[in-house]
């Protein structure tokens, strides 16, 4: 038997999770580490951890080079 997968339906959580941060939250509680842009640092991108810890940066050489540990 073969189930069909509802994209719409799909794409709608996904977008509803994101929004809320449960999506997010879902991904660090799985240990996995995000990447994001801010405009509050638009030259930068931000880090956030599994631990909750937050850093600005930028890629350089396929490595995330941490400028500074933000706290928000």
């Amino acid at each position: 038997m073969t189930s069909e997968l509802d994209v719409l339906a799909l794409s709608e959580e996904v977008e509803r999770d994101s929004q809320s941060g449960a999506l997010s939250q879902e991904l660090l509680s799985q240990g996995q580490t995000l990447y994001g842009t801010s405009p509050l640092y638009p030259d930068f991108l931000i880090r956030t951890t599994p631990n909750g810890r937050k850093s600005l940066g930028h890629w350089y050489n396929g490595e995330f080079i941490e400028e500074v540990c933000v706290l928000y």
